[in-house]
């Protein structure tokens, strides 16, 4: 099973809100790379690429581990 859309956030009664795990991460990846002027690219969208990329890598490792 695949941790990709559970949820990311969990409010004091334990009720799901807001961004799946996906999405948090690839958030935060983004986050990461437009921070360093380093990794800027010409088109926004290879950076918005890059942070999907590396969320999934991230949920591919992470569901290793869960195994």
């Amino acid at each position: 099973m695949s941790i990709a859309n559970e949820p990311a956030f969990r409010d004091a009664e334990g009720c799901d809100f807001g961004l799946t795990k996906r999405e948090y991460f690839a958030a935060m990846a983004l986050q990461g790379l437009l921070a360093s002027p380093s990794s800027l690219c010409e088109c926004a969208w290879r950076a918005e690429r890059q942070a999907v990329v590396r969320a999934d890598a991230l949920i591919e490792e992470l569901e290793k581990g869960a195994e």
